[in-house]
């Protein structure tokens, strides 16, 4: 493609603010690198941290099926600054623009990333890349959701962004439940369970793991994608950009004061500048502090629903607790 673009206008420094009215712009590319694509990944980002913040955009980068996906949102200058770089970039090859508009700003941190090694053939990704170009989407979050659909059942995509699609999150005060919730929910639904890698602006220590199975056959032919994501993945700019479009997060309490409310606080943090809320589904033993958990949960905002479990290890017995609360049909209005 030709990149028809003056940059020649000083770009003036000025702050960030989340929510503000920005360009967007949605670009894919044929991913060249040799070698492991997930540490290049990282040299990536530390290149683009000192390049970006001199031009004020915020930028997540996914690798899936051979491909990089990459969403910007910044002043104009600043996004054909660095589309420019990356289409001078030997590591990104065929380079197209799947979105570009201008609307409020949903990534809030200047750079995260995801990563995921599943075995999607390229062809798949190009094909609802294609695909993208005939039906544009309304933001860059739908352009996004839609390419990155490793599906290839006809019906998934169009289900992407309407109410036939639930997404659920679930995330545990300790140890690695939610995963192990997500696994028997592929293994007991003869479903597959897709691993990526999360990572944010620092290194190492913001690099966590995600998971996510696909349930069919809900209530009304609804699709539903269950999450578990590592506690520290609520603090990374990707994941956050996402919160709004889950109508549930479930809470896998421990019992344990201090963590169950550390759990809570990084919620509320993270959920902090949306628009819509998720409600907040708190699972646990009888001795739980539901009731602190909720007012911290209502300080923030967010609705806070308690279920006592009494087999809180068992992944059966926690899916049959929480499943019957995601009802989308139960929550009223006020709880959006």
């Amino acid at each position: 493609m030709e990149l028809d673009l003056d940059l020649s206008t000083p770009r003036s420094r000025r702050t960030v603010v989340p929510g503000e009215t920005v360009d967007r712009l949605l670009c894919a590319s044929e991913c060249r690198v040799q070698g492991s694509v997930f540490d290049e990944m990282h040299r990536i980002r530390d290149h683009a941290l000192l390049r970006n913040a001199r031009d004020q955009v915020y930028v997540a980068l996914l690798y899936q099926a051979g491909w990089f996906l990459e969403w910007m949102e910044g002043p104009p200058e600043g996004i054909d600054a660095v589309l420019r770089r990356t289409a001078d970039d030997p590591r990104h090859g065929s380079l197209r623009v799947v979105h570009r508009s201008r609307g409020p700003r949903r990534l809030t941190q200047p750079w995260s990333m995801a990563f995921r090694p599943d075995q999607e053939p390229p062809a798949h990704f190009e094909r609802r890349l294609k695909a993208l170009s005939g039906q544009p989407a309304p933001d860059p979050a739908s352009a996004w959701r839609r390419v990155s659909m490793p599906r290839e059942d006809p019906g998934a995509a169009g289900r992407a962004d309407t109410d036939r699609y639930q997404r659920v999150l679930v995330c545990a005060a300790r140890g690695t439940q939610s995963f192990e919730l997500v696994r028997w929910l592929g293994q007991a639904n003869g479903c597959e369970v897709i691993s990526q890698r999360l990572a944010g602006a620092r290194a190492g220590s913001m690099d966590v793991a995600n998971q996510y199975v696909d349930l069919d056959g809900g209530r009304g032919g609804m699709l539903r994608r269950v999450v578990a994501t590592a506690r520290n993945g609520l603090q990374i700019g990707l994941l956050q950009a996402f919160l709004s479009d889950y109508s549930h997060i479930v809470l896998l309490l421990c019992g344990n004061s201090k963590h169950d409310a550390d759990l809570l606080h990084s919620l509320v943090a993270a959920c902090a500048r949306l628009s819509h809320r998720p409600v907040l589904l708190g699972l646990g033993r009888a001795d739980c502090d539901h009731a602190a958990l909720r007012e911290v949960a209502r300080g923030g905002g967010l609705v806070y629903l308690d279920c006592d479990i009494d087999d809180a290890a068992n992944a059966k017995a926690l899916w049959a607790a929480a499943e019957p609360a995601l009802d989308l049909s139960r929550i009223t209005t006020s709880q959006w």
